[in-house]
């Protein structure tokens, strides 16, 4: 196991005992009691920059977690005690994810000061890092509703479907919430249909078990864009997802001849354009497991 243990930093550290590997479940059992000296001090004894990146994540993600329990003195001073092992971090993808969410714990708790830093240091090192980093902490800032800071990052992202993508998920935060018109906005927004369809799609699971007919409506939209789909194997993805859904709120079955025929013709013999976009699966999960059962 010698070489295991030097591959994933679960070798002993001579003078403190124990491994990465330990320690790493010692930072997520401390952490996820709310312990969180215990969890920041094992953080220190972690030899491997990548464990350190996953520890950092654990106690942050409890702090999410506990964040009604805890003062915003006991978030900030927590705060101030991680940042000097993030800023260790030589990696700037893992910096960015990680200042990304202590931006949002700041904003959390009304420190616009030390948020707007931890923010301005994270979009930085995301732009450095590559689009893909930026996306992911624009969806933190959209989760938790933070998106008067998240406009300046939002103007940094160039990929055009990145920008539907992110859209959608501001649709559909608000129409969570309620604000059905700021939902309908932003979903004007979106110019892709792919993620116009997949955006419907959403917000017909959320209403699936409180109003089935306008959970239908927003199915038919869904249906109506994903037809405009350049893409004919993706089309014919979405199209039998969204049947799916259809013919469960409607109790009828799918005709999967039917869909073929009316929207999508004849299927090229080759197999040029399947992999021209990638259209990611995970768009189609819904943002509650429970809401497509």
């Amino acid at each position: 196991m010698g070489r295991l243990d030097e591959l994933f930093g679960t070798s002993r550290a001579p003078g403190e005992g124990g491994s990465d590997l330990e320690r790493l479940e010692g930072i997520e059992e401390a952490a996820s009691s709310g312990e969180f000296p215990v969890a920041i001090d094992l953080l220190d004894h972690l030899e491997k920059e990548e464990n350190v990146f996953l520890g950092v994540q654990m106690v942050l993600r409890s702090l999410m977690d506990y964040f009604e329990e805890l003062t915003p003195e006991e978030v900030s001073s927590y705060l101030r005690e991680l940042i000097p092992i993030i800023n260790g971090i030589s990696t700037w993808r893992y910096r960015a994810l990680l200042l990304g969410k202590v931006a949002v714990l700041y904003y959390r708790i009304e420190d616009d000061f030390n948020g707007d830093i931890a923010l301005k240091s994270s979009i930085n090192l995301a732009y450095a890092a590559g689009e893909d980093v930026l996306i992911e902490i624009l969806e933190e800032l959209i989760k938790f509703g933070i998106l008067e800071k998240a406009a300046h990052a939002f103007s940094l992202v160039k990929d055009r479907k990145k920008v539907d993508y992110l859209l959608g998920k501001v649709a559909e935060y608000f129409y969570l919430r309620g604000d059905e018109e700021k939902a309908l906005k932003a979903l004007d927004y979106i110019e892709d249909p792919f993620h116009r369809a997949v955006t419907f799609y959403r917000l017909a699971l959320i209403e699936a078990e409180r109003d089935r007919e306008r959970a239908l409506g927003f199915i038919e939209l869904a249906i109506e864009n994903a037809k405009r789909i350049e893409n004919r194997y993706a089309k014919i993805e979405l199209l039998m997802k969204l049947s799916d859904v259809r013919a469960k709120l409607t109790g009828e079955g799918i005709s999967l001849g039917q869909i073929l025929k009316e929207s999508l013709g004849e299927l090229p013999k080759d197999h040029s354009n399947a992999n021209e976009e990638d259209q990611d699966r995970e768009y189609l999960q819904p943002s509650n497991p429970h809401q497509e059962n």
